[in-house]
């Protein structure tokens, strides 16, 4: 598989900004493959609503491993690799994830995780309404599941940690932008 310049994965607890990391990514240049895009693509095809999805990801981890929703990325990724263009990885969950997509790329990946305080990530949660929000878990019940499949690892172990709380979008901007740059 050829080598890309730049790959960066973004990790987080729901609502921490995860998305607009990645879009701020993408406005430098980056081609983002969102994990959970994957998820809703996939739980789609299967006809399966997004009130389940928290079941439904449990259930695909337990049956093929930790990494199954990167393996599920994996034809997504190498789509945009193939292409020979820069990439950001949104919504990895867990260390497998990480490993998993390094493995089959053969690159190293440069991890950011974006952080939040309870307090204003369900604030977001009010505000956001996407669907799984709405249907989904109860707040509590999806952070204890983000932290038992590992995200709370791959957070702290991540390259790079972007606290997106009380800032302005054209610091996170900036924060980002320093990221990249480095």
């Amino acid at each position: 598989m050829s080598t890309v310049t730049e790959i960066y994965g973004v990790t987080g607890m729901p609502l921490s900004g995860k998305t607009l990391v990645a879009d701020i990514m993408k406005d430098q240049g980056f081609n983002v493959l969102d994990m959970g895009d994957v998820v809703r693509i996939e739980m789609e095809k299967r006809d399966i609503g997004a009130e389940d999805t928290g079941d439904w990801v449990n259930d695909m981890r337990d049956e093929h491993g930790m990494d199954a929703i990167a393996k599920l990325s994996m034809p997504y990724l190498q789509e945009i690799i193939e292409e020979n263009q820069d990439v950001v990885i949104t919504g990895m969950r867990g260390w497998s994830e990480k490993n998993r997509f390094e493995d089959e790329i053969d690159q190293d990946i440069s991890v950011v995780s974006v952080w939040a305080s309870m307090e204003t990530r369900k604030k977001r949660k009010s505000e956001r309404q996407r669907e799984e929000d709405l249907k989904g878990d109860e707040f509590h019940e999806r952070d204890v599941r983000e932290i038992e499949n590992g995200v709370g690892k791959l957070m702290a172990l991540s390259d790079h940690i972007v606290k997106n709380d009380g800032i302005s979008k054209q610091e996170l901007e900036e924060r980002v932008k320093t990221i990249i740059e480095s």
